[in-house]
């Protein structure tokens, strides 16, 4: 499994950060409306890779860590993939991060199509500060 960074940098999946972020339980996620990542669909559109188009549906990060991590169904030319994005450090007073979790399909024409996107939070206080959840941040 590899991991990249926001810098682009890789690091394995063995990196205390990754590994501790990845540990968290996700006890729920919320479904995002297709509408909402109108900008994935024109990138992937336009042959974008499922890294470049996950990162095009969770939109601009303003953090210390995000982290990606693509799962083929199969390992030579797949015809599905899920891209997971765990972001924290967020410059928010309530939200320490999110995760997202993007899958896509092959589409007809050789390009991706996004098929669902969950998302959920990590909060800096609460009882949602050792999971991702769909509750509300205090």
């Amino acid at each position: 499994m590899r991991c990249i960074r926001a810098s682009g940098a890789t690091a394995t999946a063995s990196a205390t950060p990754v590994a501790a972020l990845l540990a968290l339980p996700v006890v729920a996620t919320q479904t995002v409306a297709p509408g909402d990542h109108a900008l994935a669909t024109d990138v992937a559109r336009r042959g974008g890779a499922p890294i470049e188009i996950a990162l095009a549906v969770a939109g601009a990060f303003e953090g210390t860590t995000q982290h990606a991590i693509q799962e083929n169904r199969e390992a030579e030319a797949p015809a599905a993939t899920r891209v997971t994005l765990v972001r924290d450090g967020f410059l928010d007073d309530a939200v320490r991060g999110d995760r997202w979790e993007i899958a896509m399909e092959r589409a007809a024409a050789g390009g991706w199509r996004v098929v669902e996107v969950k998302r959920a939070w990590r909060c800096r206080r609460g009882a949602q500060q050792d999971r991702f959840g769909i509750t509300p941040c205090p």
